[in-house]
């Protein structure tokens, strides 16, 4: 029954699945921020499995993320994963997608609507890092974090008023130094999620099993 599944999702994804998502299937939102931490994102999402009490289906609108999703265990649920290493894939709609362009273009930074609202950007980092250390140390971080990005992609998905957030995207690009692209995102991922329709691209993990990161590959 479908009220017995919920979607576990990340919140830079949070506006494209609320457009997408029947009323009836239910989905809680995770900051961003425990991307930066792998473990501590594992502890929180092991932390929502075992605590959920209605539902026994999670689905995960994340890939791996830095094996953040390794290592959970399903208990008495069913887990279902995209097999995929990061959201990128999901915005683009396939993990071949991000394959074909990683292959092309390896130095690319994608960015999205929520990614930007999540302050989750090289320039928006380095204004945090500004006020903690001060101009020159922050150039400094910011430079040998992302010197070996070369563009700047954004990727338009079918939110609407995405224009700002493609200007500023190009501003990004502009202040690593780096070519800009944009680019259009994919629905057929989501569709999937939301439909319930989970195949070989999704990583099913059985209820006593636990989530291993072999699998995502």
């Amino acid at each position: 029954m479908r009220n017995k599944v919920k979607l576990i999702c990340c919140k830079t994804m949070m506006e494209e699945i609320e457009t997408m998502k029947p009323d009836d299937l239910s989905a809680d939102y995770v900051e961003y921020a425990l991307h930066r931490t792998p473990d501590k994102l594992c502890e929180e999402l092991q932390r929502r499995i075992d605590e959920e009490a209605e539902a026994d289906t999670l689905v995960f609108v994340y890939g791996l993320c830095s094996r953040g999703l390794d290592g959970l265990n399903a208990g008495d649920k069913t887990l279902v994963i995209p097999r995929v290493h990061d959201c990128i894939s999901l915005l683009l709609g396939s993990r071949e997608k991000y394959t074909e362009e990683f292959e092309e273009n390896p130095g690319t930074y994608f960015l999205s609507k929520g990614w930007i609202d999540q302050e989750a950007d090289p320039y928006q980092e380095y204004q945090h890092y500004r006020e903690q250390y001060g101009e020159e140390n922050a150039h400094y971080i910011i430079n040998e974090s992302y010197k070996n990005y070369k563009r700047v992609a954004f990727i338009e998905t079918d939110l609407p008023g995405l224009q700002e957030y493609e200007e500023y995207s190009r501003e990004v690009a502009d202040f690593l130094g780096a070519g800009y692209k944009k680019m259009t995102g994919e629905k057929s991922f989501f569709e999937k999620i939301v439909s319930c329709e989970w195949d070989k691209s999704f990583v099913i993990v059985p209820p006593g099993s636990i989530s291993r990161y072999q699998d995502f590959m």
